[in-house]
This record gives structure tokens, sequence and C-alpha cells, in this order.
């Protein structure tokens, strides 16, 4: 077995119950109040981490700088999906924000310059089709 999957499957059950969970707290909290939720939730966790490092949190600054606008990002777009999921179908908001790889790929191919295979641009062809037929 790969040792890639398991973690893999992980995420995929994590964000999974993460994604469908918003849908049901906006029933009784606003956006913005799930999102300080979450992020209380978020602290306990990375207390939980730093914790198990046994004083060996790493500080280089390019690389914490990063992690910490990537946290921000992250935590905007949480934002952005409890206010879709408030408003719309939690499987069509869930169903079009999991197309966020096409961020990824285009930032990948200008900024690192990695390089796709015909198949797989005929694949995010074809994620840009769905994200249109969904939307409509």
């Amino acid at each position: 077995m790969k040792d890639w999957l398991i973690p893999t499957l992980g995420a995929i059950l994590c964000w999974g119950g993460w994604a469908f969970l918003p849908k049901i707290s906006a029933e009784y909290i606003s956006d913005r109040s799930a999102i300080v939720y979450q992020g209380l939730g978020g602290a306990i966790l990375a207390s939980l981490i730093f914790l198990n490092l046994n004083d060996r949190l790493e500080t280089h600054p390019q690389g914490a700088i990063i992690a910490v606008i990537a946290g921000m990002l992250n935590f905007l777009g949480v934002l952005f999906y409890i206010k879709a999921v408030s408003k719309g179908s939690v499987a069509i908001v869930s169903t079009l924000s999991a197309l966020y790889p096409l961020v990824v790929i285009a930032l990948a191919s200008v900024l690192l310059q990695e390089t796709l295979t015909l198949k797989q641009a005929i694949g995010i062809g074809l994620a840009l089709v769905a994200i249109a037929l969904i939307a409509t």
C-alpha cells in the first residue's frame, strides 16, 4: 500500500465532515460566529500538536510567514464557504468549491513551471465545463 493513501483517506473523511457540518451550524449561528468557533477548534488542535512538538517548533521566517498566509487564506475560504452553504445547497456549494485545485494547477503552472499532460489538460477542461453545468 502506498504510504500516502491512509493520510489521503483521512483528509477526505475529515474534509467531508467539515464540508457538511457548516450547513447545520448555519441553522443556529451566523457565518461570522461559525468561523470563530471553527477557529477555536483549530486553535485547540494546533495547541495539542504544539505540545507534542517537544520544543521543536521550526521558525524559519519565510516558511512561517507563508504558513500564516496559508492559514489566513484557509479561514477566508471557510468564511466564504459557510456564507455560501447558509444561502444555498450544501451539495452544490461543496461540489463547486471542491474544484479549488484548478487554482492550484494555475499557480503551479505559472509559479513552479509544473507541466500538464494532454489528458490532464482535458480533465481540467471538463472540470470547467462541470462548473458551468452545475452553477446554472
